[in-house]
């Protein structure tokens, strides 16, 4: 899942549209379009801080994420370390978002 993908779910997950989300946030819906389509590298740091802070995750959890989705990557012919990661990053979610995913895993 790449970074923008992650905040686009986490969106959704707070009840949000992306509309709805950049006026909650006092942002253009252009930006945060131009952000979630492909330049979170690029977008500048107020606006980055904006999104974390309103869906309550810190920047450094995005750059994590960019860095175990290339682990991801280089380990997905090899499903023993797959299920491995899967089981760190679901050992490493707060509560809330444990609760979040059984709650989804059981509504499937």
């Amino acid at each position: 899942m790449t970074r923008e993908d992650y905040i686009k779910s986490l969106i959704k997950s707070h009840g949000y549209n992306l509309k709805e989300f950049s006026t909650q946030i006092q942002m253009p819906y252009t930006t945060l379009l131009s952000i979630l389509n492909g330049s979170i590298g690029g977008a500048a740091v107020d606006n980055m801080l904006k999104i974390c802070y309103a869906l309550h995750i810190k920047i450094e959890d995005l750059d994590q994420l960019e860095t175990d989705a290339g682990m991801v990557t280089k380990n997905q012919d090899d499903e023993a370390d797959i299920d491995a990661y899967l089981l760190k990053l679901i050992r490493d979610l707060s509560t809330e978002k444990r609760i979040a995913l059984k709650i989804l895993l059981t509504n499937m």
